[in-house]
């Protein structure tokens, strides 16, 4: 006597909606239990897209300000100087407007931005700005003396000891004014260095070994000190110098004068500060 269903097909029918069932059952439960208990696996996903939008809001730049001497200033070339550059640039590459105020001036020194600072118009830029980028220092120093033995490199750039700590304290000073007019959370502070605080490539070699030598010696002092202060007071130091003399002679990016960005330093300037913004 068998004891085979004679209708086979309409069993495994029969089995295949009972295991729907249970799996829709168990799902069901699943579903339940992750609302009953809220599992936080969810809870992160919310946090990280949130945080994700907070800082993309906090990193647009709508303002920059440009501080300092003849260098932002665009002096001695007929060309868009760096910090339009970079307001560009960063408009570009957000999708939104980006207004520039280009308060540099040419022979300006650490005192006459202070000074500055003073200023009541100045200081109304400065509380709108996102991004302040300064380049100042190198009219601090008189290149009337830099052929002399006492300010080289070799004699501890002696001649320029007493200028080195009025530097010093004229930067931290200022860096603690532009912060006191920038309360708000994201606002950027970066300070640039210097390729040479006087003149540089073949105008600076027909000067003499002496006057490379030690204006060199002499921007070294420059940069180390204006890296120290930025660093003291929680700003962004751009080293300049390396990226000038990255091909061992920077004259084609300076002036006729030799002592000034042309066109394409200016642009070497913006991506470098660009760089320092991104990072």
């Amino acid at each position: 006597m068998t004891t085979d269903d004679p209708h086979p097909r309409r069993a495994a029918r029969a089995a295949r909606r009972a295991r729907s069932r249970t799996r829709t059952a168990l799902l069901l439960l699943v579903v339940l239990l992750g609302l009953t208990l809220d599992l936080p696996a969810t809870a992160p996903v919310r946090a990280t897209a949130t945080s994700r939008t907070v800082v993309q809001e906090k990193n647009v730049v709508r303002t920059v300000v440009g501080l300092g001497d003849s260098v932002p200033a665009g002096s001695a070339c007929d060309c868009d100087p760096y910090v339009s550059l970079v307001g560009g640039a960063l408009a570009t590459r957000q999708g939104t407007g980006v207004a520039t105020e280009n308060l540099a001036a040419a022979g300006l020194t650490t005192r006459g931005l202070l000074d500055q600072l003073d200023d009541d118009a100045t200081r109304r830029t400065l509380l709108a700005a996102d991004l302040t980028i300064i380049t100042i220092g190198a009219n601090d120093f008189d290149s009337d003396t830099v052929t002399d033995d006492d300010c080289g490199p070799g004699n501890g750039l002696a001649c320029y000891h007493d200028d080195l700590v009025r530097l010093r304290a004229n930067m931290d000073a200022i860096l603690a004014r532009v912060r006191a007019l920038q309360p708000r959370r994201g606002t950027r502070v970066l300070v640039t260095g210097y390729w040479n605080v006087f003149m540089d490539g073949a105008v600076a070699r027909a000067e003499g070994a002496a006057y490379v030598t030690n204006s060199d010696g002499l921007t070294r002092a420059v940069n180390a000190t204006l890296a120290a202060s930025a660093n003291a007071a929680g700003a962004r130091y751009v080293d300049l110098y390396t990226p000038f003399k990255n091909g061992g002679d920077d004259t084609a990016l300076l002036a006729e004068d030799g002592d000034h960005p042309a066109a394409t330093g200016h642009r070497l300037i913006a991506r470098e500060v660009l760089s320092a913004i991104l990072r």
